[in-house]
């Protein structure tokens, strides 16, 4: 286990795990015991980091209820950034491919190319991640980062996500900082698919 990384088993054999450095920034995984004080922050913030993006897709997977649900359902993972005790960042994950669709994948693709992880679970889908606008930092991120690694790694499990196309750098981002010493849980990211958007305009 790694040095910083803190598991503790709460009720019902739910599991959560806490990050921890030396500048008050801690990163804890909750099923369905998030303070619902949160709740109301985490939509605000959501909403700042995916409702108004300059890109053709929509980025916006949640409408305030869907989110909301997603919070309170011990389906998803909730990684919560906080920052001396407040809320700074948050990242849903859920290994159920149905609910994961929200996110616009297809359930049975994924099944095919990773039948072993899904029939075991172990295979999750990062539906959204955001850090506060306002506060954005390397410091929090690389707890976060790190909390979400350390648990796929724990667990022998696998992770998907996705991003639009001008945003790829983010993959290669990640892999470069799964290797910083206050991450130090390696990856390589495989990019499985993309989708661009075109425009038809008549000629004049």
């Amino acid at each position: 286990m790694d040095s910083g990384v803190e598991w503790i088993t709460e009720g019902m054999g739910m599991e959560r795990a806490a990050e921890r450095n030396g500048e008050g920034i801690v990163t804890r995984i909750y099923r369905d015991d998030l303070p619902a004080q949160w709740e109301d922050y985490l939509w605000e913030k959501y909403e700042e980091s995916f409702g108004h993006l300059d890109t053709y897709q929509d980025q916006a997977c949640y409408d305030r209820d869907s989110f909301l649900e997603a919070l309170r359902d011990p389906q998803y993972l909730k990684f919560v950034v906080l920052e001396n005790g407040k809320p700074r960042g948050l990242a849903l994950a859920t290994n159920d491919l149905e609910k994961a669709s929200v996110a616009y994948i297809n359930s049975e693709y994924i099944r095919k190319r990773f039948p072993l992880q899904v029939e075991e679970g172990k295979f999750y889908y990062v539906t959204s991640i955001f850090v506060d606008p306002a506060v954005q930092g390397m410091g929090l991120v690389k707890s976060m980062l790190r909390s979400m690694l350390s648990y796929m790694r724990e667990g022998k499990r696998v992770a998907g996500f996705d991003f639009c196309q001008s945003k790829e750098f983010l993959a290669g981002l990640i892999e470069t900082l799964s290797r910083d010493p206050e991450v130090n849980v390696p990856v390589s990211a495989k990019r499985m698919d993309a989708q661009v958007y075109y425009i038809l305009e008549i000629e004049e």
